[in-house]
């Protein structure tokens, strides 16, 4: 299928925001508070460099914020938006430019499959490294992860919080994994530890971006998006118009709110800071074949 940490009071804002500002959205928080966006809200995120790396979640999104312009103007998003595939390219990062930026706003890459670490070292390198050295520019960076493992949590954590620390004027919005439906139970399941690592760590230090709780509804569904989201035959995608603009609204609003915060980062939290799960050795890269039916079915939608 198919990347963006803050101390706080006790006192609540809205639906689970921290008063210190560090954005939370679930679906909860979707439908109290996405009506709040302005037009001044929409030409302020209209105005900022962003960095997206995805796979085939990250159409649905697309549809979906296509699909939200459609129904109110005032939510046109995309009027600046470039997409490269960087997986059909074999890997090969030369095919976003090197002056991508100056082209346009949204810059949307489509990473590499497996593992899921090499979406994250792919960003690592278009954030430091030259041609590019996107960090330079770049206001935010935002990674999907369509399904995921706990070993992935290492790398993640690691990169985004050194990204925080090395980039202080960017916005990081962490994200937690998405679900897939029933055919993928054992997959969910996975990508819910990672996610529950994420959100013990970050939920209310940091922008936190809930995938698996906005494609579940808060969970209404258990650990699979809801049925009202999908009518994938592959059970992978989001692939409604309910799913898909569910995942754009939530998009624009922690969006919308990270930039909100007086400061990228209220706390200083430290790269080298990690959890006892983080400490866990690096394992065996994950391969998937071109005849599995996760791959097929990521291949299906690009």
């Amino acid at each position: 299928a198919i990347a963006i940490s803050f101390c706080f009071t006790a006192v609540s804002f809205g639906a689970d925001k921290k008063s210190d500002g560090a954005p939370y959205v679930d679906s909860k928080a979707i439908k109290e508070r996405f009506s709040e966006i302005t037009e001044k809200d929409m030409e302020m995120l209209r105005s900022k460099k962003i960095l997206f790396a995805s796979r085939s979640f990250g159409l649905n999104l697309y549809k979906g914020l296509s699909a939200l312009a459609k129904k109110d103007k005032k939510y046109e998003f995309l009027s600046s938006y470039k997409r490269y595939d960087v997986f059909k390219a074999g890997g090969d990062l030369s095919v976003i430019p090197a002056d991508a930026f100056k082209e346009t706003n949204f810059v949307h890459f489509l990473a590499s499959y497996y593992p899921h670490t090499k979406r994250v070292e792919e960003v690592d390198t278009l954030l430091r490294k030259a041609p590019h050295k996107f960090g330079d520019s770049v206001d935010a960076v935002i990674i999907f992860f369509h399904t995921a493992t706990k070993d992935l949590f290492k790398t993640y954590s690691e990169d985004m919080d050194a990204w925080r620390k090395d980039f202080p004027k960017a916005r990081f919005i962490y994200v937690t994994a998405g679900f897939m439906g029933p055919k993928y139970a054992k997959d969910n399941e996975k990508a819910h530890e990672f996610s529950e690592l994420v959100r013990a760590r970050y939920k209310g230090k940091a922008p936190l971006y809930d995938m698996g709780a906005i494609l579940s509804d808060d969970f209404r569904a258990g650990h699979f998006y809801c049925p009202e989201y999908s009518n994938d035959p592959a059970d992978v995608h989001p692939n409604l118009e309910a799913g898909e603009t569910m995942l754009a609204k939530g998009f624009l609003l922690v969006l919308k709110e990270a930039f909100a915060q007086k400061t990228p980062d209220a706390v200083n939290v430290k790269a080298t800071v990690k959890t006892e799960e983080a400490k866990a050795p690096k394992t065996v890269a994950e391969t998937v074949s071109p005849d599995s039916p996760d791959y097929k079915a990521v291949r299906g939608i690009l």
